[in-house]
């Protein structure tokens, strides 16, 4: 080109030329003039998950006679490695920038490659940090928390084609009821996208079937599903039950709305899934179910509507309660709009007053108070489980909060004319309450634990021991009737007792990982963190062992022949799988680290027992396979982790599916609302069914939903480069 410079060629040193000084120093330390610790591989290359690139010079051989040290293949996942950590250098200094993005899908997620000394965090406090993780896609923009899952997968490069966060079934899925019909999952949740008809007050209570029916499903609602002591006094709810059916046009349009819930959740755990029970198949009744779940579903939210729920009032948190429940369990994965529901709910609930104690208020009752406090004590917890499962800060800050937690109480013990409440039951005393306000105590230290494994101040590391402390002293301190018993010593307890004793603590082994999850990817020549180390390793093996357990005990019918803990299979939804997701990606990042890096393997556990544990895990999770996009990440993660250690369990790609149906409530017919229905077809107006006693008796081994959060971030500093 005219007037351009020509350009100047670097002069080559002669050949004879010898360096002045020896390059101890690897390349890549080298060139980004880095702090080089001469191991093989280095700390800063095994922190940036370039290990293969961590290539000294060899001085006695020429660079032409050297054999190519990695494949071209390779080559480029170092370089896509490379590529993330510069991103991840850009994305502080220029967040806004649109001219940096790409039509490709992102994610940015904030390490510690900032940091002059690899594996500690910023203002030199000597502590590791991590922002979480930011992805872009067609889909829009999310974020999770450092806490969560999904955040741990993100570095393994070979899942990337299979983890796109889709909401798209397998191709292979076939719906379990109905196959012929195409379902229409539409959107949802219902109350959020408005997709339902509107009606009066006479058109919804003329949809109720006969009384025997309504008796059959509220009885259900009493003996099998434990959300009821949370929410309901029973005395209360039967004297407004028989009031209802001398005038049902009389009632409150809200408590309506909340006898439908209270029906959609006991017709949807009534469906007769046969899961392994080859005599139980599909049946028209299936059908006719999933049809009436959809019906109830509707007539909640109309009433929702017709009684303006927003403006709060008698009945409404309730009936909000059970339809975010019933929402929560037709989707087999965790669903962001029912977190947008629970946060409506919090916001009505405050606005009500129930996240003040209501001692403070002379207006409020002592029967009506002690409800308040009960029901504040759920919407609490469900507020830490939904945060937790979509990664994101919770929406209550303790220090704006003074409800005591409820006393242990039997509805009996007080009723609307009660005007001091008795004493409190001791706790070693098991009533329908104890388990509520023991998982309430848990939740206050899990919000605490959750604070400080995402805060965006740097805690030292005296403060996370300080933690670990108080999670140990607190677990000691549990009731005797709901700690962990061996299951061959519990075999005469209630199952929903056994499935308490269980979650509690699976809730005290999640807490101790997310508390030192931060620390379990800092480099092993960090001494001082091994111990986080261990605790996240240990912790993470016993989840999956309980893992085993709880789907042998809900599959196995013989363990339980009066099908009580089958009813309890419900229980199994994303709230109780995301510790088990949270543990599976523990388990596998440390098995790839322990295979790049062997001095790095955990004192006590062995790669053997781990390899066995997955293959486990993974055929747990082969049951969800067909419903679950998570599941699915489990187990393709498992599969490659297991591939890199030389034990690679076999593919199910073209094999039938082990989908069991008796834990597959997220029917595509449920969702399907432009399905005709009718109840008319269902209820021949005679009253032709025998009427079923109406037993409300709480039980004493209630159990509420249990609290479920989050699993990914752990694999976001994981290179899955084959060991060699």
């Amino acid at each position: 080109m005219p007037g351009t410079p020509p350009t100047k060629q670097r002069v080559l040193p002669p050949p004879n030329r010898r360096r002045d000084k020896p390059q101890l120093s690897c390349n890549p330390c080298r060139r980004r003039k880095v702090k080089c610790d001469r191991q093989q591989p280095c700390r800063t290359c095994s922190l940036r998950g370039l290990t293969m690139s961590c290539i000294y010079p060899d001085a006695t051989s020429r660079p032409s006679d050297r054999e190519p040290h990695t494949t071209v293949q390779n080559r480029i996942r170092e370089l896509e490695s490379l590529v993330h950590v510069l991103m991840q250098r850009a994305a502080p200094k220029n967040p806004s920038n649109p001219t940096n993005q790409t039509s490709a899908d992102t994610s940015v997620s904030r390490t510690v490659e900032d940091s002059p000394d690899p594996g500690v965090g910023a203002a030199g406090s000597g502590e590791p940090s991590d922002c979480g993780t930011l992805r872009s896609t067609s889909a829009g923009v999310s974020y999770v928390d450092s806490a969560h899952w999904t955040a741990l997968l993100d570095g393994i490069s070979e899942l990337k084609d299979c983890f796109e966060d889709t909401l798209e079934l397998a191709p292979n899925f076939q719906p379990s009821i109905a196959p012929q019909i195409a379902p229409d999952y539409g959107p949802s949740p219902l109350l959020l996208y408005g997709h339902f008809a509107q009606a009066s007050k006479g058109e919804i209570v003329s949809t109720l079937p006969a009384r025997p029916v309504v008796d059959r499903l509220v009885s259900k609602f009493f003996n099998t599903i434990d959300l009821h002591p949370a929410l309901l006094h029973s005395g209360q709810f039967i004297r407004q039950y028989e009031k209802f059916w001398e005038d049902p046009l009389a009632a409150p349009i809200m408590w309506v709305g909340l006898l439908f819930a209270i029906m959609a959740l006991s017709t949807l755990l009534s469906l007769p899934h046969g899961g392994h029970d080859d005599e139980v198949n599909a049946q028209p009744s299936d059908l006719e179910s999933a049809v009436l779940v959809r019906v109830y579903r509707e007539k909640v939210v109309q009433c929702l509507t017709l009684g303006k729920y927003t403006k709060g009032g008698p009945h409404v948190l309730e009936t909000l309660i059970l339809y975010i429940a019933l929402e929560h369990l037709l989707h087999e994965d965790s669903e962001f709009g029912t977190h947008l529901l629970l946060s409506m709910i919090l916001n009505i609930a405050m606005r009500m007053g129930y996240h003040r104690d209501p001692k403070n208020f002379s207006v409020i009752s002592p029967f009506e108070g002690e409800m308040r406090r009960r029901t504040w004590a759920a919407i609490y917890q469900a507020n830490l489980i939904f945060a937790s499962q979509m990664g994101l800060p919770s929406m209550l800050k303790d220090h704006q909060i003074d409800t005591e937690p409820p006393h242990n109480l039997l509805d009996s013990d007080f009723d609307e004319d009660t005007t001091e409440l008795p004493p409190s039951r001791p706790d070693t005393e098991l009533t329908p309450v104890l388990y509520i306000i023991t998982r309430s105590r848990v939740a206050r230290l899990w919000g605490n634990v959750r604070d400080m494994a995402t805060d965006t101040r740097l805690h030292k590391y005296e403060e996370v021991l300080a933690m670990e402390a108080r999670l140990h002293a607190h677990q000691c301190s549990l009731p005797q009737t709901l700690k962990m018993q061996p299951i061959a010593q519990s075999l005469a307890d209630p199952p929903q007792l056994i499935m308490q004793r269980i979650w509690l603590e699976i809730c005290y082994l999640r807490l101790h990982m997310v508390l030192h999850k931060n620390y379990f990817m800092v480099p092993t020549q960090h001494k001082r963190y091994s111990h986080s180390r261990s605790v996240c390793v240990k912790s993470a093996l016993k989840i999956i062992e309980h893992q085993h357990l709880v789907y042998d005990l809900l599959t196995l019918r013989q363990v339980n022949p009066d099908g009580l803990l089958y009813d309890s299979r419900w229980k199994l939804s994303s709230v109780m799988n995301n510790e088990f997701l949270l543990a599976t990606g523990i388990l596998c990042a440390y098995l790839k680290q322990v295979l790049d890096i062997p001095q790095s393997a955990v004192e006590g556990t062995s790669t053997e027992e781990i390899s066995q544990l997955l293959t486990k895990s993974s055929e747990c999770w082969q049951r969800f396979r067909s419903t679950s996009r998570h599941a699915r990440k489990a187990i393709d993660t498992i599969r490659l982790v297991l591939k890199i250690a030389g034990t690679p369990i076999a593919s199910s790609a073209g094999a039938e599916d082990e989908l069991s149906d008796m834990f597959a409530f997220q029917d595509p017919l449920l969702l399907d609302l432009n399905f005709p229905c009718t109840l008319n077809g269902f209820y021949n107006g005679d009253d032709s069914t025998s009427r079923s006693d109406l037993s409300l008796e709480s039980t004493p081994f209630s159990q509420q939903h249990p609290m479920d959060d989050e699993w990914i971030n752990l694999f976001q500093r994981v290179s899955t480069q084959p060991h060699t």
